[in-house]
């Protein structure tokens, strides 16, 4: 009797099994595909090295990251607009490849100042482009301290790790992108994000201190990763305008936009408009000017 109530129920089975395969459908969306934006990817700093802006054309949303086309043969410049009756100009030179370079040169006052107000002006064509930015000033990185964790805990695997030693600028209503470099490599995935408003990264009316755990600590490391030995860590602690730390957090939230309460996706803004009201071309991207403290430690 138990044998053939078993040979029933394999029995029984055997019809679910196509019932939830049959289920599978592959449904085809068509996008409507717009007209191509220009992406304008416009953050410069003080540093005395090579600064970048970068153009390219959008791709279709389906389309392989990393494919979009550059943009060649485009005026690229930055407008020192601080001193109206005497402008200074910086013109970034095509590379070709989407790339526009500037070389600062420090001996010849080619160089972007703390405390100054910047324009963008990039030319495609018919088409010209402005964006404004203040370069405000950084908190100092004191130091990078190494931290040892035994182990004991399973978010910590024992190892040794980076810790930023730095205090916010005094006075509410600063803000800042910190960037970690691993052997010189940029950690850029959206998760790398590590943005602060004065020393906590919501702000709180935190002000004045030692930046908070999460943003010279938690943000800075990989703690199922500890740094090896004779590796190099270099942190650049990036001042950035209100209006960017906002848009950095309308990246991350996008990015993360998901599950039973997700929102429809929407387009990041951007901070750039056309020089001619009338013409409505599509623009992506961000202009910020920046001012950097950096640090690097070598792990012993």
């Amino acid at each position: 009797m138990e044998l053939k109530m078993k040979f029933l129920k394999y029995i029984l089975l055997i019809p679910l099994i196509f019932l939830f395969s049959s289920c599978e459908d592959v449904i085809k969306v068509n996008v409507k595909q717009g007209e191509p934006k220009l992406v304008v990817d416009a953050f410069v700093n003080n540093l005395p090295r090579k600064q970048l802006i970068r153009l390219t054309r959008s791709n279709p949303y389906f389309a392989t990251p990393g494919t979009e086309p550059a943009v060649t043969g485009a005026t690229v410049a930055i407008l020192d607009t601080s001193d109206i009756s005497n402008p200074k100009l910086f013109v970034f030179a095509d590379s070709g490849n989407g790339n526009y370079i500037f070389k600062p040169n420090p001996s010849t006052g080619d160089t972007f100042t703390v405390g100054r107000n910047y324009a963008l002006v990039v030319i495609d064509g018919t088409d010209t482009l402005m964006s404004l930015s203040r370069l405000n000033p950084t908190a100092k990185i004191d130091s990078l301290h190494l931290q040892y964790e035994d182990g004991t805990s399973s978010a910590f695997k024992k190892g040794k790790y980076v810790e930023m030693k730095a205090n916010d600028l005094t006075g509410a209503g600063n803000y800042y992108w910190i960037k970690t470099y691993n052997n010189d490599t940029f950690l850029n995935r959206i998760f790398d994000i590590n943005i602060s408003e004065d020393m906590g990264a919501t702000g709180n009316s935190q002000d004045g201190g030692e930046f908070i755990w999460p943003v010279r600590y938690g943000a800075l490391n990989d703690f199922q990763k500890p740094r090896t030995s004779g590796a190099k860590v270099r942190v650049e602690l990036h001042s950035i305008s209100r209006e960017t730390y906002f848009w950095f957090n309308l990246v991350i939230n996008e990015n993360q936009n998901g599950g039973l309460f997700a929102t429809p996706p929407a387009n990041i803004g951007t901070n750039l408009f056309p020089f001619n009201p009338a013409k409505k071309i599509p623009v992506a991207g961000f202009f910020c000017m920046s001012a950097v403290s950096v640090a690097e430690v070598v792990i012993p």
